[in-house]
């Protein structure tokens, strides 16, 4: 008996070769890709997001590639929007969709029932007090006081502003978020200010929905299969070297000048807000310190410094100590997001907890000799003998134990002694046993010795040193 043709998912950190096993796929199987990555999205990105060529794009029909300009906003839940009616035409067509990428909350938000929908008529309610027509004060926080406005409130707001503003129309979720993590925070305000519920309700709402989780909602489709490509550390940190190396000689200055250029022009300021658009995004704003010295002039005599078959005779202009220099924290972050990548993905799906969770299929990428073998067929067998409802070769992953299932995901603890908040039972233990936390409190007890014995006097010249 055939089953419908699956979702299927491609998750791995980059630079596993998701996008090389999307498009063989996509050519078996007639299926088409959507990208799920927050960068690739935005047109003449190309060298420093490694996005698939044209060429790999004329092999497989893409999704979701250069849709956006610099200096537009482009957010999850424009993503979820743009992504579903995609993949609902594909099923009803019973062609297989493929999504592959790294942003992880994109996947997450096409895979389960996890985001806010605004109101239809888009408008926004204002969260502070507001004067009346009377002169009387009404709660704009009421659902009935039909304050509305439509411009944004939370521009040049500081984090411990947004928080306390927060606090204020969702004190549950102010709770469960870290003052400092702006983006959530803001997340959250908007929520309410677009639809008019918080953000606590919205997520309550859905959890109670059948096959609801302490995450949301439930699952949007019934057949989804998910591979997993990993790849040893140490191996793949010598693969992104070397595509950053490749970087320089592929073009890279002109494309990042020509993007910030654009950006520039598109917000209008002299300068490029590194918070805001592909600007704040790994690959873009380690540049900004380049980008911000040095015009489209001396990009030139950098070109063709790096292309002259004397450049070894001469003396490197100084802005290619810069450029290494934003290159090599490039190398830093990169390697950095690759390690934390995975850690999503066992959190969110191997050790949920309540969650509906699609089969999840691991390959390795460790070797490129072996690539057909490792990868390739294990994955074409996956979905053809999900498609005719036999048991595949390959076994999926085994749920792991989650450290958090005990503790209150929720709740917010102050640690004194560091002056930090720490929300979630589970980070609030980790602090109290790091290391950092144990020299701060040997640090201040030290402290207050000196201070007392200081003032009764007991303190020698030595006792200090």
């Amino acid at each position: 008996m055939l089953r419908n043709v699956p979702l299927i998912v491609i998750l791995g950190s980059t630079g596993t070769g998701k996008t090389k096993l999307s498009i063989e796929l996509a050519r078996r199987f007639g299926a088409e890709i959507i990208s799920a990555d927050s960068m690739q999205v935005y047109r003449g990105l190309d060298i420093v997001t490694a996005k698939a060529t044209k060429h790999e794009q004329s092999m497989a029909k893409h999704h979701l590639l250069d849709v956006v300009d610099a200096g537009s906003n482009f957010t999850v839940v424009d993503f979820r929007d743009t992504a579903l009616p995609i993949i609902n035409n594909l099923l009803e067509a019973k062609k297989i969709p493929i999504i592959v990428g790294g942003t992880n909350y994109y996947i997450e938000s096409a895979l389960w029932k996890v985001l806010a929908n605004p109101l239809n008529d888009n408008r926004k309610r204002k969260i502070e007090s507001v004067d009346s027509d009377d002169g009387k004060e009404v709660d704009a926080n009421k659902e009935d006081s039909g304050q509305w406005y439509a411009t944004d409130q939370f521009e040049g707001r500081t984090p411990a502003e947004l928080h306390k503003l927060l606090q204020s129309v969702d004190p549950d979720s102010a709770q469960r978020l870290h003052p400092n993590d702006h983006r959530k925070v803001k997340r959250a305000l908007e929520v309410y200010e677009n639809c008019g519920k918080t953000m606590t309700a919205i997520i309550n709402e859905q959890k109670n929905i059948p096959g609801g989780n302490d995450y949301g909602g439930p699952l949007r489709y019934e057949h989804i299969i998910l591979f997993w490509l990993q790849c040893d550390q140490e191996i793949l940190n010598k693969r992104l070297d070397s595509r950053i190396d490749d970087m320089l000689s592929q073009g890279l200055v002109k494309e990042i000048r020509s993007f910030y250029n654009l950006a520039k022009q598109n917000y209008n300021k002299a300068k490029v807000d590194a918070t805001k658009g592909a600007i704040q995004s790994i690959g873009l704003k380690e540049f900004i310190p380049y980008l911000e010295k040095y015009d489209e002039q001396e990009d030139e005599r950098l070109i063709d410094f790096l292309t002259s078959e004397k450049a070894t005779d001469q003396s490197p202009p100084e802005s290619l100590l810069l450029l290494k220099s934003c290159l090599e924290t490039l190398r830093l972050v990169t390697k950095r997001y690759s390690r934390n990548q995975p850690k999503w993905i066992r959190n969110r799906f191997l050790r949920s907890v309540n969650r509906q969770v699609p089969p999840m299929y691991t390959l390795s990428t460790n070797n490129p000799d072996n690539w057909n073998e490792d990868v390739y067929l294990k994955a074409e067998n996956v979905i053809q003998s999900y498609m005719d409802n036999t048991t595949a070769d390959l076994k999926p992953c085994e749920q792991l134990e989650n450290p958090r299932k005990d503790l209150d995901p929720n709740v917010t603890n102050i640690c004194e002694t560091c002056n930090k908040p720490f929300v979630g039972e589970f980070q609030w233990k980790l602090h109290l046993r790091s290391n950092k936390h144990k020299h701060q409190l040997a640090r201040l007890k030290k402290q207050k010795y000196l201070e007392e014995s200081t003032v009764s006097g007991s303190v020698t010249e030595n006792s200090l040193k």
